[in-house]
């Protein structure tokens, strides 16, 4: 080691960039590996002294955008192959409402509400319907043409009294005994069956045959006096029948036994007043008399 040598050498001070070196008093520029022989280096001990380049800074993209999706993807169609009901498609505005027959339906129960508001209107004199009114008038015509049965007034007194008797009394009370038998069997006991029942009511209505034809015949006056005690008879005997009726709808057998027993009895006064009248029938003129001539 020799006492004279100096201190060690000291690289030189290079700039950040590694372009620029300092010579002691400025910046000098470095040689680089490729210059030209002209810009050399000051030192020539740092003529070999080769910079790598500066990588490149790579500046970061934009970061990547996100587009949504501007249209809707397709919707898959339904599979309905299991075997299930179709649905039905058809649009709502061209669906039939109420099915086939609803709108039907409601038009013919909209007519009869409508008919029968006019029938009750028309009741109530409110309206005036042709085809009621036919009706009814043609119930009118038909009444009309069936006038009450006008008695025959012809011949004498005797002829008039002898056609009322055999003609009208006799057959009509006869009819009446003839149901009788019936009556006196099934409901004397106040038993209440059915056959005492239609038998009570049989008795009834040929009581009110023979009344009509007592009221509607010709009486003539020579048995005039006669014939209401024996329309008073028949009326009593139709009473005792109409109270049996009404006994046997309240189940009441004694009452109905007693109108069962009354009724024979006011039969057999019948009888009395029946020969009173053919009494009377004999004594009654033969002959037309005057319409001015009194009894």
């Amino acid at each position: 080691m020799s006492i004279d040598a100096g201190p060690p050498a000291q690289p030189p001070q290079l700039s950040p960039d590694g372009n620029w070196v300092w010579d002691g008093s400025q910046w000098q520029p470095v040689a680089s590996a490729g210059a030209a022989p002209a810009h050399a280096g000051v030192f020539k001990a740092y003529d070999a002294i080769a910079v790598e380049p500066v990588a490149p800074t790579i500046e970061a993209g934009p970061p990547a955008v996100q587009y949504e999706q501007q249209y809707p993807l397709p919707v898959p169609a339904q599979d309905y192959s299991y075997g299930g009901s179709q649905p039905d498609l058809t649009p709502l505005w061209q669906q039939t409402k109420g099915g086939g027959y609803g709108r039907y339906l409601y038009f013919v129960a909209a007519i009869a509400l409508f008919v029968m508001v006019l029938i009750v209107l028309s009741s109530m004199n409110f309206v005036q319907l042709p085809f009621i009114n036919a009706g009814s008038k043609s119930n009118q015509n038909q009444t009309a043409a069936k006038p009450s049965p006008t008695p025959d007034t012809s011949g004498s007194d005797s002829v008039r009294a002898d056609r009322f008797v055999s003609g009208t009394l006799k057959p009509e009370l006869d009819a009446v005994d003839q149901l009788r038998p019936a009556l006196y069997q099934w409901c004397s006991n106040g038993n209440l069956s059915s056959n005492c029942f239609d038998s009570l009511t049989s008795v009834d209505q040929a009581l009110t045959k023979l009344l009509s034809g007592i009221d509607t015949g010709d009486v003539p006056g020579c048995i005039a006096a006669p014939m209401r005690t024996v329309r008073s008879a028949v009326r009593g005997m139709k009473d005792q029948v109409e109270t049996a009726l009404k006994d046997f709808q309240s189940n009441d057998k004694n009452s109905l036994a007693s109108a069962i027993y009354n009724l024979s009895l006011v039969r057999k006064s019948l009888d009395g007043d029946i020969a009173a009248t053919v009494q009377a029938q004999k004594k009654c003129f033969t002959v037309v008399l005057p319409t001015w001539v009194p009894y």
